[in-house]
C-alpha cells in the first residue's frame, strides 16, 4: 500500500522542536502512524535579516518534494507550513499547478490531499503598530531604503508584490480545481502578527477553514502541552488531519455576472465628493453592482512630491484589489480613478500581472506619456481604457512636468498630454474646459457610469480643442524652473550653512532658498 508523504516547513526562524514533537502525538491517529507515513521537514533556508525572495524560497522547497516524490511510492501528500513556512508551501503548490506555466506542472501537486497551516501569514503582516512596535519603522525603512527591499522580510510585509501575487493566484487557481485539497488555518487567540482577517483566502472555499486556538501566541500554537487544555488542542489540530476529503467535484465559487467597479479618489480629496456621487449613480443604474468607494485619506501635493510618501499606498491597493477578488472570484473588475489615483493603478498594474480590469477610466492622470497601456491589454490586464483631459490642469502641467525635472520618470503628463500608445481599445477624451477635477463634476458623472457599465464611449459635451495657452507655457518651463529653484535652494542652505547670514548677497541667496521651501509647505495645504 501506498504511503502517504507529510511535508512540514518551518516559520523564519527555521526550528523544528514543536512540530517534532506534535509529530509524535499525529502518529497515533490512523493513517498517520510510521508504517503510514513518512514525515519530512523541508528547512527553506531563508532568514528575516538576509537577502532573499519568498518566491525563491518556494522553487527549492517545490524541488525538494519533487525529489521525494520521484524516490518513494506515495499515495498522497500531505503539506504543514508555520507562519513563513505556509506562504512558501503556498506558493510551492501553486507552481506545482502550472500557474507559472505548463511546463511547471509536478505529479506531487494533483496528489496534495490537505494543506494545514498554522498561523500563516496569509495576507502578509500588517504594518501597524498594535501588531508590533517595530513595524512601521521597518516598513518605512523598506521604502527609503532600496537594498532593505531586497530582505527576506520586506515580501511578508502586506500588500507586497509576492503577498499579491500570491493571493491572485491562489484565488483562481483553487478555484478552478474540481477537487481542490483540505485547507485549515490554525490560529492563535493571543497572535499579534496573524488575525482574522488572514484567512480570507481560506475561507473563501468550500474545503477552507479557519480554526481558533484558544490561549495560542504565534509562535507556541503547535505546542499541544502548552494550551490550557492540551488534549482539546490536539483533537482539533487531530480532525485537520484525518477529516475526510469530499469526493464530489467542488464548483467554483463566484458568479461570472458579477461586476465590481472600484472608485479611488487623487490628492486633497477623500471618497465623500465625486466618489460618493458617482456611486449613488452607479447603484442606482445596476443595483448589482458592487462599488468599492476606496480611500487611503487625505493625501496632500506635498505627500505626492516626495517619491516615498508618493508610493506608499501602491501596496495599500494592491491588497484591496486581492481583498475584493477573495469576495467576488469569477466578477469582472472596472477601475475609475482621479489623480494620484491613477499612479497607485499604473503602478500596481506593472507589479501584480494577475490584477485585470475590464474597463479603466482615468482623469487626471499623473501618468507619463510614455505609459506602457499596450502591454497592459496584450497582457490581458486591462479591456478598454479612456482617459479625459481638462484643459486648465495645473497639477499635472505644471507639478507633473515639474518634478520629471528631477528625473521622476515614474510620473508625468498624461492627463494633459495623453498617452503616446494608442491601442485599439483606447479612447482619449479632451479638452474638459476646466482644472484638475474638471471630467469629475456632476455634469459628467452620468456619462462615466455608462462607460462602466456599457463601454459607451461618446464624448461629453462642451470640451474645448486646445488647453489652456497659460497653461501650456507653464507646463513647457516648468522642468528648467524647478531646477532652478532646486539649485537655489541646494546654493542657499549651503552658503548660510558656512558663512552664516551676513551680507547683501547672501541675504538674497536666503531668499532664494525660502522660495521653493515655502511652495513646497504651502503644498501641504492644497
Amino acid at each position: 500500500m501506498a504511503r502517504r508523504l507529510v511535508v512540514f516547513v518551518p516559520a523564519i526562524t527555521g526550528r523544528t522542536e514543536a512540530w517534532t514533537d506534535l509529530q509524535k502525538r499525529l502518529a497515533e491517529l490512523d493513517g498517520y502512524s510510521a508504517a503510514d507515513c513518512d514525515y519530512r521537514v523541508v528547512p527553506h533556508g531563508g532568514r528575516s535579516y538576509k537577502p532573499g525572495s519568498v518566491k525563491d524560497l518556494a522553487k527549492a522547497v517545490g524541488a525538494h518534494i519533487h525529489e521525494l516524490w520521484t524516490t518513494g511510492d506515495y499515495g498522497d501528500v500531505v503539506l504543514v507550513g508555520h507562519s513563513m513556512g505556509g506562504l512558501v508551501l503556498r506558493q510551492a503548490y501553486l507552481d506545482a499547478l502550472g500557474a507559472n506555466g505548463p511546463t511547471g506542472r509536478r505529479p506531487w501537486a494533483a496528489k496534495v490531499d490537505r494543506i494545514v497551516l498554522f498561523a500563516s501569514l496569509n495576507r502578509g503582516v500588517d504594518v501597524s503598530r498594535h501588531r508590533a512596535w517595530w513595524l512601521p519603522a521597518a516598513a518605512w525603512s523598506a521604502r527609503v531604503l532600496p537594498v532593505l527591499r531586497r530582505w527576506l522580510v520586506h515580501d511578508l510585509l502586506r500588500g507586497s508584490d509576492f503577498i499579491t501575487n500570491l493571493r491572485i493566484s491562489w484565488i483562481r487557481e483553487i478555484n478552478a480545481l474540481d477537487h481542490p485539497p483540505l485547507i485549515r488555518q490554525f490560529l492563535g487567540t493571543e497572535d499579534n502578527l496573524v488575525t482574522d482577517d488572514d484567512s480570507s483566502d481560506v475561507r473563501a472555499f468550500p474545503t477552507g477553514e479557519e480554526v481558533p486556538l484558544a490561549g495560542a501566541t504565534h509562535n507556541n500554537l503547535l505546542q499541544v502541552d502548552l494550551a490550557p487544555d492540551p488534549e482539546t488542542r490536539f483533537r482539533l489540530i487531530a480532525e485537520a488531519f484525518t477529516t475526510p476529503r469530499p469526493t464530489a467535484v467542488i464548483p467554483e465559487i463566484g458568479k461570472p455576472e458579477k461586476r465590481v467597479v472600484i472608485l479611488l479618489h487623487g490628492i486633497r480629496a477623500g471618497n465623500t465628493t465625486w466618489v460618493k456621487d458617482l456611486k449613488e449613480l452607479l447603484k442606482a443604474q445596476d443595483p448589482d453592482t458592487e462599488v468599492v468607494a476606496a480611500t487611503y485619506g487625505r493625501f496632500s501635493a506635498r505627500k505626492f512630491v516626495l517619491p516615498i510618501t508618493r508610493r506608499k499606498y501602491i501596496g495599500w491597493l494592491e491588497d484591496m484589489y486581492a481583498e475584493q477578488l477573495a469576495r467576488n472570484p469569477k466578477a469582472t473588475f472596472h477601475f475609475v480613478g482621479h489623480s494620484n489615483g491613477t499612479y497607485l493603478l499604473g503602478h500596481s498594474l506593472k507589479r501584480i500581472p494577475g490584477m485585470r480590469f475590464q474597463r479603466v477610466l482615468l482623469t487626471g492622470s499623473v501618468l507619463p506619456p510614455s505609459y506602457g497601456w499596450t502591454e497592459r491589454i496584450d497582457q490581458g490586464q486591462v479591456g478598454w481604457i479612456r482617459n479625459d483631459r481638462a484643459s486648465r490642469d495645473v497639477p499635472v502641467a505644471v507639478l507633473c512636468a515639474g518634478l520629471r525635472g528631477f528625473r521622476m520618470r515614474d510620473i508625468g503628463t498624461g492627463g494633459v498630454d495623453g498617452f503616446n500608445d494608442d491601442p485599439a481599445t483606447k479612447t482619449e477624451v479632451y479638452y474638459h474646459d476646466g482644472g484638475h477635477s474638471a471630467a469629475l463634476e456632476p455634469q459628467h458623472l452620468d456619462g462615466i457610469a455608462k462607460y462602466v457599465l456599457t463601454g459607451d464611449t461618446k464624448p461629453p459635451s462642451g470640451l474645448v480643442r486646445t488647453p489652456a495657452w497659460a497653461v501650456s507655457l507653464l507646463s513647457r518651463m516648468a522642468a528648467p524652473l524647478f531646477l532652478v529653484l532646486g539649485a537655489a535652494a541646494v546654493s542657499g542652505l549651503v552658503c548660510l550653512a558656512l558663512f552664516g547670514p551676513w551680507g547683501l548677497p547672501l541675504n538674497l541667496l536666503a531668499a532664494l532658498v525660502a522660495v521653493p521651501i515655502v511652495l513646497f509647505f504651502i503644498l501641504d495645504v492644497v
